[in-house]
């Protein structure tokens, strides 16, 4: 892997069930390293090497257990284990976090596929993703393939790509008011800003721009989660409702 290659996509699937397991244990109170000893030498999740159980615990863990601070980590926790949060929910919230900590995932969606979204372009081809893979990462080829094609396995989950051997049909997509509601809220525990907040890229990650992200927080606001306003360059949101709540929030 190149220096720069900050990514686990070369390793990635279609990891919802693996994350809410993890999160089960935090739940527990069981740490990062109990947990990866658990994964690797315990075996839940029978059928792999232990060298590949290794690399695949050092990238859940990495990714979503120290990519959160204490507090965010129990309430990402208690969103993942619950039975009453839709499944469509949990993915667009993994996706969002994918995207935050990998390299690779981001540069890809911000890159080609949301410009193509936004371009309106019914289309776009698999190899302007793996020519983006092998620009930013230095993979060769075929590493940068199958990094595309594990985050197209993610992708099309979550709804907005639909590939088509070498072409990748682009749907309409408008994610999920309640996992907007999520990342507002952990941005909002993370101390950003609220004008950083209406240009972060967390939002972009699901392929909203600036106006479908202010029409959404005005949703937000008459629902009584947040308050928003904009007078200018003047910007209020602030949260309504406590962190900890934001679980109930999400439920069907």
């Amino acid at each position: 892997m190149s220096p720069k290659a900050k990514t686990h996509l070369n390793l990635a699937f279609d990891h919802l069930d693996h994350v809410v397991y993890i999160m089960a244990q935090v739940r527990k109170g069981i740490n990062a390293q109990q947990l990866k000893t658990h994964l690797v030498e315990e075996e839940p999740f029978p059928g792999t090497s232990r060298e590949y159980r290794s690399k695949i615990a050092h990238w859940l863990i990495g990714d979503f257990v120290k990519g959160f601070t204490p507090e965010a980590l129990s309430v990402f926790a208690c969103i993942m284990v619950s039975e009453s949060v839709d499944t469509k929910v949990k993915r667009e919230l993994l996706f969002w976090k994918t995207c935050e900590r990998d390299m690779l995932a981001r540069e890809i969606t911000l890159g080609p596929v949301y410009r193509a979204y936004h371009r309106k372009e019914p289309f776009l081809f698999f190899d302007d993703l793996v020519h983006t893979a092998v620009e930013k990462t230095g993979f060769v080829k075929g590493t940068a393939q199958k990094c595309v094609r594990n985050y197209l396995s993610i992708a099309k989950k979550i709804g907005f790509l639909d590939p088509r051997e070498n072409r990748l049909d682009l749907n309409f997509y408008r994610p999920r008011q309640k996992n907007v509601l999520a990342i507002l809220y952990f941005l909002f525990h993370a101390g950003v800003s609220p004008a950083s907040i209406l240009q972060a890229q967390d939002f972009r990650f699901l392929l909203m721009d600036e106006r479908d992200l202010v029409s959404t927080l005005s949703e937000l606001s008459s629902a009584g989660w947040i308050e928003f306003a904009m007078a200018g360059n003047v910007v209020r949101l602030e949260p309504r409702k406590a962190f900890k709540e934001l679980p109930d929030a999400l439920e069907k």
